[in-house]
């Protein structure tokens, strides 16, 4: 029998940080929770600035690449560097996990077979949509998605982060099995939560007095940023109870402040607060809310409704969509359609419902802030299975 818990992985992305989404999230857990009894290292390509990766407690293998002219991203060039050649045949891995289909994904995928150990390759992301917001083009969409079938195809395991995230990969054409690995939080209630929460008050002048929407996320719109808007619109026409505050940024934030302009809000009343690095700052931020307002129908499995749920704040998502799968209405969550009458009647119904809100937040709590310690030991069983089965079908 393996010893999942010494297994020795290395976890694949095309990004890491400076840059933070959700999948960067989930590779820096899974290798710094792994590296406590066993190893994992993150090979991820060179950032476009200098960046200082000595505090992460993993090993970072920063590969070539080429500084693209937008979005501080990079190009990887992992086959080319010859010292991420060295490194790999250094290490006596068990595993690799390959968490994007394109370059270091296919890097990974075809290292392993060099190697003689088996690759795992998680779906993310609903490329195809990507693709269409960026250029605009369906005929490229497909090109791309045609592309990633054939990579989850080569590798010798196929998870996603949820149902529907399967579902959108089956879309594309995919016909092999998919596990399910859900996402997780490091967040958990801290000892100090008043104190947390003051500081995030003081910092962003979150009032006392009125209820407190917020959305984290990258500012595009595919995020559905205009429904929120729109939505508080109303709900601002309505009464002056409530307040909004937007965390992030992103490649629609010019246009997405515009339109926030033409809208005409009253003072203080909408909060564009930026990025927040700070994670204890945005724990604070998610303490200082009544309700998470996340209606997106593009995200699959989003961290940060986990991340809201670890501090009692339960999630408004869109009805029928991947995000919307990790809770039960009324229960762990709420749920309404995607439009601006049917989100403000939901808001005003979960606010105006005596003690509603206060045993949905208990709810969120319970059955959808999963951590990422609670998550990592399946994640290693998991692993131990598909090598076992790769040695297994390799000494025939």
């Amino acid at each position: 029998m393996i010893d999942s818990s010494k297994l020795r992985s290395a976890q694949f992305n095309d990004t890491y940080f400076p840059n933070v989404d959700g999948v960067v999230l989930t590779v820096h857990n899974y290798a710094q929770l792994m590296n406590q009894t066993g190893y994992s290292c993150v090979i991820t390509p060179r950032a476009a600035q200098p960046y200082d990766d000595s505090d992460k407690g993993y090993e970072i293998l920063r590969t070539g690449a080429l500084n693209l002219p937008v979005g501080g991203y990079s190009l990887p060039l992992p086959k080319l560097d010859r010292k991420a050649h060295a490194f790999l045949k250094s290490r006596e891995f068990d595993i690799f996990h390959a968490h994007s289909p394109f370059t270091e994904g296919t890097f990974a995928a075809s290292y392993a077979k060099k190697l003689g150990i088996p690759c795992v390759a998680t779906f993310h992301s609903k490329f195809y949509d990507d693709v269409i917001n960026i250029t605009g083009s369906k005929t490229l969409a497909k090109i791309v998605t045609a592309k990633i079938v054939r990579f989850f195809k080569s590798v010798d395991a196929v998870w996603a982060c949820s149902e529907g995230t399967a579902n959108t990969l089956r879309g594309y054409g995919y016909r092999g099995d998919i596990t399910v690995m859900d996402n997780g939080t490091t967040y958990e209630m801290p000892s100090n939560p008043d104190i947390l929460r003051a500081k995030a008050a003081a910092t962003f002048r979150i009032p006392q007095d009125k209820k407190i929407l917020l959305f984290v996320g990258q500012q595009v719109w595919h995020k559905n940023l205009k429904l929120i808007l729109d939505t508080y619109k109303l709900l601002e026409d309505h009464c002056d109870d409530y307040r909004l505050f937007i965390v992030g940024v992103g490649y629609d934030g010019k246009a997405i402040l515009k339109y926030a302009d033409e809208l005409n809000f009253g003072d203080g009343h909408v909060n564009f607060v930026g990025k927040i690095s700070d994670r204890e700052l945005l724990q604070g931020m998610y303490l200082s809310a009544d309700l998470f307002f996340f209606p997106s129908v593009y995200d699959n499995s989003p961290l940060v409704v986990r991340e809201a749920a670890s501090m009692g704040v339960p999630s408004l998502l869109t009805k029928g969509t991947n995000a919307a799968e990790a809770v039960q209405k009324d229960v762990s969550g709420f749920i309404a359609d995607e439009n601006k009458i049917a989100m403000f009647r939901e808001i005003l119904r979960i606010f105006g419902t005596e003690g509603l809100l206060e045993k949905v937040s208990a709810g969120a709590q319970r059955d959808v802030a999963k951590t990422w310690k609670e998550i990592v030991p399946t994640v290693l069983d998991n692993y131990a299975e598909i090598i076992e089965k790769y040695q297994f079908e390799h000494q025939k």
